[in-house]
């Protein structure tokens, strides 16, 4: 999947880098109130990956995966690498959930530039995440 964003991002470098745009000001990234939201998410992430494995499968874990990484990463990627650290979960199911957050991550960020962003940075988010969820969802279904 890194090496699918490496090539969408090089190629969407080369067709605008004529183009001269300023990065937004960056937040205080030590915030309490953003640290302890993170740290509840995890909680409540970890807790719910636990249980979505215990009770459901594998499958409950996926729909917790899609569902958690439609706002954050960091969560979900935590706390699968625990659980498979910690021999509570097969690496190999621990990877697609990751990934599966990845890519619902993507839809997310898409559907905000949607409905925040003009109708043309859209179609051009559309195009290269498009590119990206094709990548990923290859790597999800034919990865052995």
């Amino acid at each position: 999947m890194l090496g699918v964003a490496i090539l969408v991002s090089l190629g969407a470098w080369l067709l605008g880098r004529d183009r001269n745009a300023e990065p937004p000001e960056p937040e205080n990234p030590a915030d309490l109130k953003a640290a302890l939201v993170f740290g509840a998410l995890y909680a409540g992430i970890l807790l719910a990956v636990a249980f979505a494995r215990d009770r459901f499968g594998t499958a409950g874990l996926y729909v917790v995966a899609t569902l958690s990484g439609l706002t954050d990463m960091d969560a979900i990627t935590l706390s699968t690498s625990r659980l498979v650290a910690g021999g509570g979960l097969d690496p190999s199911n621990g990877w697609r959930a990751i990934l599966l957050a990845g890519l619902s991550n993507l839809v997310f960020k898409a559907g905000i530039v949607g409905v925040l962003g003009s109708r043309r940075l859209f179609g051009r988010i559309a195009l290269l995440f498009g590119l990206m969820l094709a990548g990923g969802g290859a790597i999800f279904w034919l990865w052995p």
